[in-house]
């Protein structure tokens, strides 16, 4: 893995409890295939290769950052943005938040995009606030080992030491204390209510038993496994100002950010500590005006902001199980992947040789006869391990989508070479019922989910928050904009 989707995985796990989200889908993409190498007249076929070759595929700039874009000078970090009763939030703690989203949500790294998120930003941050009072109000506190030991398990999972990912953080100009104030937020919120509340949460048998029931006639029903973000409007006079926040939102989507990192810095449902998963939901589980947007969603699209009882959604559908079968995303596949050394500066021979292997290649019916037509022509072969679909990255899930065992696919344009792939094996595991226990936490959290919901709006009303930067942002524009872009 290179050091810029390193840095997208590493922001991509930071999640409340342990559970960390696969970052599978974070991982570069391949290009879309570059069409057919079919035979052509000499003189057109390296012209109609090199074409097709340069084509930059949209997925393919939707997963990457441009890390390489000109850095965000920061401001005097001693100026205080927003005062949050009495805690005050400066214009570096915007700055160092918002320039760790820019750099692991794949969206543009640029003066523009530092603009269009940084109230997004400031709203998260203050939230973060509040819940940090209200978690120091109840003489709950995260230790500064439990913090060191979130960054271990996080530097771990990427496979380097906590030095290690510091020095990474310092070279791209973020300061992990951004990391460290998300982790002591969503760790002491959590425990927060569950001190309060867990005590008067009860799940007992029958609640259980109802719930078993529930899951084995929804087998027989369409199931979507969902994640969200959520922007609440408290009260109508917010109504135009959270729908341009989640029109905003919708376009950094379509403009390549990662949905996981959105959702978690600013969904503002309890979802947003799992990336806003909200898992698997039937038809008539979920509210009418979403239940109708996700009709016509395809796995991995993401719908336009759904207005809701509550607010605005903007719903992702990651997998679907039709009535009777399994989830897609959960069946397994092995796979083969032939690479092809690929440039432009290739002679018209060469272009010519590695069209006439292709078509060879696609008159191949199994794996075996794959790896040794790979062999024969010095070509590397690379025979993947099981893997479920919804590990796959998502330019191989929508390449593998309807592909047939034993089906040469066209080729995908990498940086330096193209890749031949086949499927070889497909298997749909036996889906199992969950057990009772698993049950019963499921049912405690998401009732613990509601009542976090329900406290933090009532702190958020009754907290004093005197935006200061909103009142100088008219007088200070153009200043600041010369002082980032200097």
């Amino acid at each position: 893995m290179t050091k810029k989707f390193m840095i997208q995985k590493i922001f991509s796990i930071i999640l409340v409890s342990s559970t960390v989200l696969s970052a599978s889908s974070l991982a570069p993409v391949p290009a879309s295939a570059i069409g057919s190498l079919s035979p052509q007249p000499k003189t057109e076929a390296k012209k109609e290769i090199r074409e097709k070759s340069q084509e930059k595929p949209k997925e393919k700039s939707k997963a990457e950052p441009i890390v390489s874009a000109p850095p965000i000078k920061a401001k005097d970090g001693a100026e205080i943005a927003v005062i949050v009763n009495k805690d005050a939030i400066s214009k570096q703690d915007i700055y160092d938040r918002a320039k760790l989203i820019l750099l692991t949500s794949g969206m543009a790294n640029n003066q523009q995009m530092f603009e269009t998120i940084k109230e997004q930003v400031k709203k998260s941050l203050i939230d973060e606030k509040i819940q940090l009072q209200a978690s120091k109000e109840q003489k709950i506190f995260v230790s500064e080992a439990e913090i060191t030991d979130g960054l271990k398990n996080i530097s771990s999972d990427n496979g380097m030491t906590v030095d290690q990912m510091k020095e990474m953080f310092k070279k791209q100009g973020i300061s992990i204390k951004t990391l460290e104030d998300r982790l002591r937020a969503q760790i002491s919120w959590v425990r927060t209510v569950r001190d309060a509340f867990g005590g008067i949460v009860h799940i007992n048998e029958k609640d259980v038993s109802a719930e078993l029931s529930k899951i084995q006639q929804n087998k027989n029903k369409n199931q979507y496994d969902l994640f969200e973000i959520f922007l609440r409007v408290e009260n109508p006079n917010q109504e135009s100002i959270i729908k341009k926040d989640a029109d905003r939102i919708h376009q950094q989507l379509k403009a390549g950010a990662h949905f996981h990192v959105i959702a978690q810095q600013f969904s503002q449902a309890t979802s947003s500590a799992k990336g806003g998963h909200v898992g698997w939901m039937t038809q008539g589980q979920m509210e009418p005006p979403v239940e109708a947007n996700i009709q016509n969603l395809h796995i991995g699209e993401f719908s336009t902001p759904i207005r809701t009882t509550m607010g605005y959604k903007i719903i992702l559908v990651k997998d679907i199980k039709m009535a009777g079968q399994p989830a897609y995303g959960q069946t397994e596949i092995t796979y083969r992947q032939v690479y092809i050394p690929f440039t432009d500066d290739m002679t018209e021979a060469q272009y010519q040789m590695i069209d006439t292997h292709i078509q060879e290649m696609h008159q191949i019916k199994s794996c075996d006869r794959l790896s040794q037509k790979a062999k024969d022509h010095g070509y590397e072969c690379e025979i993947s391990n099981k893997a479920s679909f919804n590990s796959l990255p998502a330019g191989f899930q929508k390449l593998f989508h309807n592909a047939k065992i034993g089906q040469c696919h066209m080729p995908i344009r990498q940086e330096d070479h193209l890749i031949v792939a086949m499927v070889c094996t497909k298997e749909s595991p036996e889906e199992k019922l969950p057990k009772p226990d698993e049950i019963r936490m499921s049912l405690e959290q998401e009732k613990l989910n509601k009542i976090a919901t329900r406290e933090f709006n009532k702190l958020k009303s009754v907290s004093f928050i005197d935006d200061k930067s909103a009142v100088s942002s008219v007088v200070s524009s153009k200043q600041e904009s010369a002082a980032l872009a200097g």
